[in-house]
């Protein structure tokens, strides 16, 4: 859960609505003080209020099972702060995302992320540098997140949620490059398993239907596991790019002018 006020809230709700249709993620969140209408017009007054934090947080039924990002450039927003503390009274763990090393966010938090960006061009306004590196932050949490639990593979959005003809075709060209069906196969499959990415892997690697795949996900959380087995019992696949992290070329050195 992504919790902050301002310019931070924003971003958090940023990243944890695109974690869906990247993902295929339900489970990332963000709250900010105000709601839905603070995400296009300013409540400043809101991010003071210490009890809106508690009741927020009672809302979406925070237990000890989840994990709490603060997000405060300034790390003494009063929302942010009583959200963490509320977060560890229920043995939640806790993450502060800041750039003020003194502030006393972080020292709220089991981790502490601090990126000291400097004054700002426009003193006080951390929406610029400090809103910047947090957006940073909150791109590589995410992400690293969704690779831990296996819902990525060598580099593909393997959970990409084929919602409109761009994101078809990147379903397709994932599955040609990541089994070496020609288009035609790979189209026929990626329809029939409903746009399914994962499901349509399996039925290739396989040579099942959409129904035994769908089990076969089900019975196994990472998605990129199940996926790296499939494709070594079929050797045929991929030759040219398997599915493991891909090594990209070397820059080339500059020549000094």
């Amino acid at each position: 859960m992504y919790i902050g006020a301002g310019t931070s809230g924003r971003l958090g709700v940023l990243d944890a609505a695109e974690c869906l249709p990247t993902f295929g993620s339900k489970n990332v969140l963000a709250i900010m003080p105000g709601g839905p209408h603070a995400v296009f017009r300013a409540v400043e007054s809101a991010e003071d209020n210490r009890d809106l934090a508690r009741r927020d947080l009672q809302r979406v039924r925070l237990n000890r099972n989840d994990l709490v990002a603060g997000l405060s450039a300034s790390g003494y927003t009063p929302y942010t702060l009583e959200a963490l503390r509320y977060a560890k009274s229920l043995g939640a763990k806790t993450i502060a995302v800041t750039s003020n090393p003194d502030a006393p966010l972080g020292r709220l938090a089991n981790v502490p992320i601090v990126v000291v960006v400097g004054p700002e061009v426009l003193a006080g306004s951390t929406r610029l540098k400090a809103g910047t590196a947090e957006k940073l932050v909150l791109n590589m949490l995410s992400t690293a997140t969704m690779v831990r639990l296996g819902r990525v593979l060598g580099g593909w959005m393997i959970h990409v949620q084929l919602t409109n003809q761009k994101l078809w075709e990147r379903g397709l060209s994932i599955l040609i490059k990541a089994t070496g069906a020609d288009k035609r196969t790979a189209k026929r499959v990626l329809t029939a398993s409903g746009g399914n990415l994962p499901a349509a892997m399996l039925m290739i690697w396989r040579t099942i239907p959409k129904k035994e795949a769908l089990r076969l996900l089900d019975a196994q959380v990472n998605t990129a596991k199940l996926l790296r087995e499939a494709w070594k019992e079929h050797p045929r696949a991929a030759r040219s790019q398997t599915p493991r992290r891909r090594t990209l070329p070397r820059a080339k050195p500059r020549s000094k002018p």
